[in-house]
C-alpha cells in the first residue's frame, strides 16, 4: 500500500477517522461526570481518562499514519481502551447480565441479533452497558431499537452520557426519574440520525 499521503484514498481514510476522533473526543468529556452520577466509584473514572487518551493519540496517530502499521497501532490502543472499560466497571460480563434479568446468557444472543441490546467485544469475549443491569429489559429494547445500527462505541456513548433533553441525566437515571419512555426514544433517533448524518459528511 502507498503511503504517499497525497493519494484521494489516504486522505478520505484519514478525514473519516478524524471526524470519529473527534465526535468521540466532543462527546467522552462528559463521562466523567456520568459515571459519577451512576454511584460508580471514582477510581472508575480511570476507563473514561483511557477512553479520551485514546481518541486523542488516535487523532494523531491518523494524521501520520503511514498505512497499515499507523492503524494497526490505533486498533491496538482501541483494545486496550476496551479492556480498561471492563475494569472500571463501565461494562458488564453477559453472565453478570443475564442473572440480573433472570436469563441464561445464551438467551442474550437472539435478544442482540433482534437489535433489543449491544455488546462491546473485548478480546474473545462479549460485555455489556452496566447500565442496563437495573433495568426493564423491555426499556432497554425499546431504546437500543431507536439507535439503530449505530457502532456500538456511539450507542455506548448515548447510555452514558449525560443529556441536555433529559434534563442532564444520563439515560437510566432519566428512566429512573420517571421520564417518559418515548421521550428516550425520540432521543435515540434523533441521535442515531445526527450520528449517520456525521460519518456520511465525513465519507464524502
Amino acid at each position: 500500500m502507498s503511503t504517499d499521503l497525497s493519494t484521494p484514498v489516504l486522505l478520505r481514510r484519514i478525514a473519516r477517522l478524524e471526524a470519529t476522533v473527534g465526535r468521540l473526543s466532543e462527546d467522552l468529556g462528559t463521562l466523567r461526570s456520568a459515571v459519577s452520577k451512576q454511584g460508580l466509584q471514582l477510581a472508575k473514572t480511570r476507563g473514561v481518562r483511557a477512553w479520551i487518551a485514546h481518541a486523542d493519540t488516535a487523532a494523531a496517530d491518523n494524521l501520520h499514519a503511514q498505512a497499515a502499521g499507523g492503524l494497526a497501532g490505533a486498533m491496538a490502543r482501541g483494545e486496550a481502551a476496551r479492556v480498561q472499560w471492563v475494569k472500571d466497571g463501565l461494562v458488564v460480563s453477559g453472565e453478570q447480565l443475564a442473572q440480573a434479568w433472570g436469563l441464561t446468557r445464551q438467551a442474550l444472543a437472539p435478544a442482540s441479533d433482534r437489535g433489543e441490546i449491544f455488546a462491546v467485544k473485548v478480546g474473545n469475549r462479549l460485555f455489556y452497558p452496566q447500565a442496563f443491569l437495573g433495568m426493564d429489559r423491555e426499556a432497554v429494547a425499546a431504546v437500543c431499537r431507536a439507535l439503530g445500527n449505530l457502532g456500538t462505541s456511539e450507542k455506548l456513548m448515548f447510555w452514558l452520557r449525560e443529556h441536555g433533553a433529559l434534563s442532564g441525566k444520563s439515560v437510566a437515571v432519566a428512566l429512573e426519574a420517571g421520564t417518559d419512555l418515548a421521550k428516550v426514544e425520540r432521543l435515540a433517533v434523533a441521535w442515531a440520525r445526527e450520528r449517520g448524518a456525521s460519518r456520511v459528511s465525513a465519507a464524502a
